[in-house]
């Protein structure tokens, strides 16, 4: 889709928009913006947006793209390439939420609290993401699928998700710390991910659950398929000592990356099997 540089330079001289910035890495599949967001994406200097994308671009700088989000809500493809390799991100623009209201499309949403100790990592989400029953099967990320994230509460569709763009990289990121780690993984199972404040509250969860914010997960193992942690310290049984391994090791990637939030075990129970929690809150929390 071609679209005229002078228009956007005119923009930019006449307006001051804020805009939030990614680097294009290998963990980058998906860009998470609201309508109408302007993004730029560095590490982008040998790449350029061809005609075939559905979302508008400029080049900033050297190394940096302008990254303009369609004003209609929806999945879109931006195709970039250079001399020797192709790159395409699914843009994902959220269809925009009003934190007062309770209900999107006959969906509920229930009421988000005030942040936590107004911390703005506990802001409402602006918009959310739109999701049919088609987009189950999109991949976020190479390893992971709408169906994986998306709340557990029981509705029609079409149904609201919130994820946010470093909460899908950091799954990434995890998954490939894990495996160099040697433990035999392909991809992460999962317990939970997002939850509206509705279902949260159903289910009696505290009221700034982190999986409201679009960065929480519950992760487990499940290389046999059997529905629950594998055996992963080898003593042939399945018990918290498995959940124990991983934590560590969800702890041990804390301290390496980028990444800071909180990280808790949960033990084997009649319903399901052990699993681990990790988030980014911006500031640790155990359990």
């Amino acid at each position: 889709m071609k679209f005229s540089l002078v228009v956007i330079s005119t923009l930019f001289a006449c307006i001051t928009l804020p805009i939030s910035a990614l680097e294009l890495n290998n963990s980058l599949h998906s860009i998470v913006m609201d309508a109408n967001e302007v993004l730029t994406l560095d590490n982008t200097a040998d790449f350029s947006a061809t005609d075939v994308s559905d979302v508008k671009t400029e080049r900033l700088g050297p190394a940096s793209l302008a990254v303009y989000a369609p004003e209609k809500a929806g999945f879109y493809s931006l195709v970039l390439t250079n001399s020797h390799a192709e790159r395409t991100l699914m843009v994902i623009v959220k269809k925009p939420f009003n934190a007062k209201n309770k209900v999107l499309n006959n969906y509920q949403i229930g009421t988000y609290p005030a942040p936590y100790k107004n911390n703005p990592q506990y802001s409402a989400p602006s918009g959310l993401i739109e999701i049919t029953e088609q987009d189950l099967t999109r991949q976020l990320t190479p390893h992971v699928q709408v169906r994986n994230v998306i709340c557990k509460q029981v509705s029609g569709f079409p149904k609201y998700l919130y994820v946010n763009n470093d909460g899908l990289m950091m799954l990434e990121d995890l998954l490939k710390f894990v495996q160099r780690e040697g433990i035999k993984v392909t991809k992460f199972a999962f317990i939970s991910g997002y939850r509206t404040p509705h279902y949260n509250r159903s289910i009696g969860n505290g009221r700034h659950s982190r999986h409201q914010y679009g960065d929480a997960f519950d992760l487990y193992i499940d290389e046999n398929g059997d529905g629950r942690m594998d055996d992963l310290n080898g003593d042939g049984k399945l018990t918290i000592a498995d959940v124990d391994v991983l934590y560590k090791l969800f702890e041990k990637f804390q301290k390496q990356s980028r990444y800071t939030g909180g990280i808790g075990r949960y033990k084997p129970a009649a319903h399901h099997g052990g699993f681990v929690h990790i988030d980014n809150r911006g500031f640790p929390a155990r359990w």
